[in-house]
């Protein structure tokens, strides 16, 4: 869990940041990923896209340590953390990049915040979690941010968060990580805030990173011990029982799931190099190479047919 930890962030030199530009244009069923090919610098970060067939292209680029991603319409979202050398803190910024590329902020946190994941209500509210710098158990705030960008803090949790992902019927669930020892959990909160231990994962010896719900309503979780081939992928009944989707992974992070039902799971890192995969798994959970020598895929996000995106 501590070895997640120390992969997220480091205290860096201040970076100028340069806003990029997209090489190419977003389309309905392509695959989109944060990559921070150089975690410690600002600016330095990008969005790759897949078709689905598999063909890379850059998206975005300029962006400082891109995590969670999530669509909204047309337009993508991205959490962003630039790192101030002068007053040795983080600021968190949400992104928005329309298909043809170009990129604006949409908000940006006060304090000293890490961002991570980020997902939409069916209302076109955004809720992102980010790590609190100044606590240290590192434990996560979620914030709420309306179409018209008003911002009000919705929940927290005691530990190291990642992933955001909603259920059917509209309530949130989060992973947390306790830096002080005892197994991870998955957080349930109800759309008035109001939370709940969701599950408690079987063993200690591991990290929860990531997660999506699959049309059954299953939660799959990424997690494990960062050690290679011994990541996994586990999968929460909406009872809460676990069972163990997939084993033998590097280094998991960002999971998502296409509109055949496929689950996309990035690997960070794969045999000790700086280099990831993403990964295709069936409903029935076999596995195949999507994509591979990746510069540190962090989160994954399809784009969907359109919804209504928020102003």
């Amino acid at each position: 869990m501590k070895m997640i930890t120390k992969l997220i962030y480091a205290a860096v030199a201040l970076v100028s940041l340069a806003m990029g530009v997209a090489t190419t244009n977003a389309a309905v069923g392509d695959l989109f990923v944060s990559i921070n090919s150089n975690r410690f610098g600002n600016g330095r970060g990008s969005i790759v896209k897949y078709t689905p067939t598999g063909v890379q292209s850059v998206f975005a680029s300029g962006l400082s340590r891109p995590r969670g991603v999530a669509f909204y319409g047309a337009n993508l979202f991205v959490s962003t953390s630039a790192f101030d050398g002068v007053n040795e803190r983080f600021e968190a910024s949400i992104v928005k990049i329309t298909p043809g590329g170009l990129q604006s902020t949409f908000a940006t946190l006060s304090g000293d915040l890490f961002g991570e994941g980020v997902t939409f209500d069916r209302a076109g509210n955004l809720f992102v979690v980010a790590i609190d710098n100044t606590d240290p158990n590192i434990s996560c705030i979620i914030y709420k941010i309306t179409p018209g960008r008003v911002q009000s803090r919705f929940g927290s949790v005691p530990g190291q968060s990642f992933g955001l992902a909603f259920d059917s019927a509209g309530n949130l669930y989060t992973t947390v990580n306790f830096l002080a020892g005892g197994p991870p959990q998955i957080w349930k909160f109800a759309p008035d805030g109001t939370s709940t231990v969701f599950a408690t994962a079987s063993r200690s010896d591991i990290g929860l990173a990531d997660l999506a719900f699959d049309r059954f309503g299953n939660l799959l979780v990424s997690g494990g011990p960062f050690i290679q081939g011994q990541d996994l992928i586990l999968k929460y009944a909406p009872d809460g029982t676990e069972s163990t989707f997939a084993t033998g992974l590097y280094a998991v992070r960002g999971v998502s799931f296409d509109k055949a039902g496929n689950l996309l799971v990035a690997e960070i890192f794969t045999d000790g190099t700086a280099l990831g995969n993403i990964l295709k798994f069936t409903p029935g959970g076999n596995q195949t190479l999507f994509a591979s020598e990746i510069a540190q895929p962090e989160f994954l996000a399809f784009q969907l047919p359109p919804t209504p995106p928020p102003h």
